[in-house]
């Protein structure tokens, strides 16, 4: 059993208020974690995989560009159409908004840039080509070395992994041990919250089950032991009851009453052992009953019981005395213990 004075003073409410808290703080970092990786995981993917279709795209249309050069006889109409196709792929690639940050964050930008210059300055022989068929060869060498430089850039960087993804996997593997933390904090918490309740609920059980004035066990707790606790089929019964309480409380106020029944007890409870419980059944009526069978209430203990009841209660102002009254029953049925304790209650019972 708890101790009624340590479970007073345990700050529970308290305990559980920074419990919440806590948990909370923690709950919230859980879920504002794995929303940042969700976050991360499809900024990413959206990014990339637009940049990658803006970049095959360019590809495609270069690679037809290349196509309608080498074409004989010359369609300057076609070429022209493909080359503002081919210029309208690098400038998407660069000013697009999610395919221009993923360029840029990736390192990529300076690369498109100088290729988008180079393109560009092709527009020049474009114009010549009309005027000299014959630099035709000149210029489908030119086209096809700028483009197998992008072609060859496109190979090595979207076979290794980009210094954006590298970055973002960092900051993942970040997020996830904080996840992983935080998680392992909210079990911890969990089992924590859970040990709380059960201290409050034993405190509860604890505090129904003392009588506040004395911290002996009271009528609730006799009724539940007898009811699940007590299984011996028979048991030995003192009743101890103190007569004059009313009268006390008449004549010198609560306080006085109060006194007497908390030495009462107090002197009562310095003569028992181990195998009995001393409980306040009611306002002035206190029960000794045996733990099992075997348990038994000697005459010689209900003799000293008697002669410590029997002394004066020195006060400072007064001296009071006990008026008590001591009834023994032995051998009492489990069956008959409710009845007998009722009608102890009801009556003033004489040694």
């Amino acid at each position: 059993m708890l101790n009624t004075r340590a479970i007073r003073q345990f700050p529970i409410n308290l305990a559980k208020l920074i419990l919440i808290i806590i948990t909370s703080c923690v709950l919230a970092v859980n879920v504002i974690t794995i929303d940042r990786i969700n976050h991360i995981n499809e900024d990413l993917s959206e990014r990339k995989n637009e940049a990658t279709w803006f970049i095959l795209q360019l590809v495609k249309e270069y690679s037809n560009f290349i196509t309608q050069t080498h074409i004989t006889p010359l369609d300057t109409e076609k070429i022209w159409l493909s080359y503002d196709l081919t210029w309208s792929r690098f400038d998407i690639i660069l000013n697009s908004k999610e395919s221009a940050n993923f360029i840029k964050q990736a390192n990529y930008h300076d690369f498109f840039i100088a290729q988008f210059d180079k393109f560009k300055a092709l527009e020049r022989s474009l114009k010549l080509l009309q005027e000299k068929p014959e630099l035709q060869t000149a210029l489908n060498q030119r086209i096809k070395l700028n483009f197998n430089e992008v072609i060859h850039f496109i190979n090595n960087k979207f076979q290794i992994e980009s210094p954006l993804s590298e970055k973002s996997r960092t900051l993942i593997e970040r997020l996830l041990v904080l996840q992983k933390v935080s998680t392992v904090a909210l079990i911890v918490l969990f089992i924590v919250i859970s040990v709380i309740f059960w201290i409050e609920t034993k405190m509860r059980q604890t505090i129904q089950r003392r009588d506040p004035l004395t911290r002996l066990l009271n009528r609730v707790a006799l009724t539940t032991d007898i009811k699940a606790n007590l299984t011996a089929p028979h048991y030995n019964l003192l009743s101890i009851r103190v007569q004059n309480v009313a009268e006390v409380n008449q004549k010198y106020g609560i306080d006085y009453g109060d006194v007497i029944i908390k030495t009462a007890a107090q002197r009562v409870t310095g003569f028992l052992t181990d195998d009995l419980l001393l409980y306040r059944y009611s306002g002035a009526q206190f029960i000794i009953l045996g733990k099992a069978e075997g348990s038994l209430i000697s005459d010689k203990l209900v003799q000293r019981i008697k002669e410590e009841l029997s002394k004066t209660i020195e006060l400072s102002d007064m001296e009071l005395v006990l008026d008590v009254s001591l009834s023994q029953e032995v051998n009492l049925k489990r069956s008959s213990l409710t009845e007998t304790l009722t009608q102890l209650s009801r009556k003033a019972l004489s040694t």
